[in-house]
């Protein structure tokens, strides 16, 4: 009973062991970093209005911006294309008009009006759909590709379709362009563009117009094809992101063992040494100290070896007297 306490006693002097200290030491603060780590790759954050991106969201949110900016960028592009396109276009008609009306200067108006030629050239495609109209400086329409528009005023559009009729507006005093939306058939709204150049020497004015999208379809190309890099930039990234932590996780069970092997090198000699000399306390002097170490264990080991040579020396001094007595 007494030997059981002793040894319980011992235990609570002895708390948590040096390994575990050790363990604990050196895995912990390497646990803490790794989980940083993991915050700073891989963890987003919004709170109280301060935003932390993670590096995994910064390049996933870089390449979706790259991606819109790019697709932005070419629709932007195409469309100031289509713009330059649709205004030379009218340009053109009423550059082609001026010359037709002065070639014919004893031509009538009606007569005009009524020549076919001038009818052909007045009324020309515009990109896929779009087409070239011709109204007088009073809102009266004269050539369209809609024959029912012929002849009426354009005055009576307004209420309809407000956007389109203020472009129109302007024209009546000098060239004018802008974009408008158009209501189709089937409910769906698309916007247009037109440009109204004046033919000179006459009171007409040359409207081209047709859908601007047309102009901006390759970049539905280019959209696609940025979205197909996106989701292999995203596919590649979910098998970097698998690669990562399994690396992690090897990378950590690795060093778990090199610190407990190391730490379990570091502490079996203290240990050993600590058993020969509750050894040498307990009488048995011949205990062998075999400890093969250098720096402070090894000046440990000897001092131990010293101190049992000079109590096995005290031990011989004192039965010598005892003898001798």
């Amino acid at each position: 009973m007494a030997e059981k306490k002793e040894k319980k006693e011992k235990k609570k002097r002895r708390g948590l062991g040096l390994l575990p200290r050790l363990l604990l030491g050196i895995f912990i603060p390497i646990l803490i970093i790794f989980f940083f780590l993991w915050i700073l790759i891989f963890y987003s954050w919004d709170f109280r209005g301060n935003q932390f991106t993670s590096i995994k969201d910064i390049g996933a949110q870089t390449l979706k911006e790259l991606s819109t900016v790019s697709v932005r960028e070419a629709k932007s592009s195409l469309n100031k294309l289509g713009e330059k396109i649709i205004k030379q276009k009218a340009i053109d008609v009423a550059a082609q008009m001026e010359i037709f009306i002065k070639s014919r200067p004893k031509m009538k108006r009606e007569d005009l009006f009524k020549d076919p030629w001038l009818k052909s050239i007045a009324i020309q495609k515009v990109g896929e759909t779009g087409y070239t109209a011709v109204h007088d400086d009073k809102g009266i329409n004269h050539f369209h590709v809609n024959p029912a528009i012929m002849e009426t005023d354009l005055h009576d559009l307004a209420p309809k379709l407000p956007a389109f009729w203020k472009i129109l507006e302007a024209s009546l005093k000098g060239p004018a362009w802008g974009y408008y939306d158009w209501k189709e058939a089937d409910g769906k709204i698309r916007p247009k563009y037109m440009y109204l150049a004046p033919v000179q020497g006459t009171d007409l004015i040359v409207a081209a117009t047709t859908y601007i999208d047309e102009f901006s379809k390759p970049a539905k190309t280019i959209e696609g094809s940025m979205q197909f890099v996106v989701r292999g930039y995203f596919n590649a990234y979910e098998i970097k992101i698998q690669v990562f932590y399994f690396v992690m996780l090897v990378a950590i069970v690795f060093m778990l063992m090199m610190v407990y092997f190391y730490s379990r090198s570091v502490i079996y000699p203290i240990r050993y040494l600590s058993e020969v000399a509750d050894r040498i306390s307990m009488g048995d002097l011949d205990a062998p100290i075999r400890i093969k170490a250098t720096g402070e264990v090894g000046l440990l080991a000897e001092s131990i070896e010293r101190m049992q040579t000079s109590v096995k020396a005290a031990i011989e001094r004192l039965q010598k007297r005892k003898e001798s007595a």
